[in-house]
């Protein structure tokens, strides 16, 4: 119950995770911070133990969301918002 409780919480709270403007789900944001980073997907899966593909499933959607077609791009916006990324 606690757990469903905290899910629905975090689901109300303000979200940090807009880059340029555009709402990233969580999963989507941290991928593109690892990525920054300068992480492979096969690293960041490793670290978030999930699949590269789905890593790269992530990038893809955030790429998307922000209207860019490289991944480098999506990066430049992240850093370009002013968030601590390393």
């Amino acid at each position: 119950m606690a757990a469903c409780f905290h899910r629905c919480v975090r689901r109300k709270l303000p979200s940090d995770r807009t880059v340029d403007g555009i709402s990233l789900t969580s999963r989507e944001y941290e991928c593109l911070r690892w990525a920054a980073r300068g992480n492979s997907a096969w690293v960041t899966g490793r670290i978030l133990g999930i699949k590269p593909r789905t890593i790269a499933f992530h990038l893809d959607n955030a790429k998307k969301k922000l209207g860019v077609r490289t991944q480098n791009q999506a990066i430049a916006l992240l850093g370009s918002e002013g968030s601590s990324i390393l």
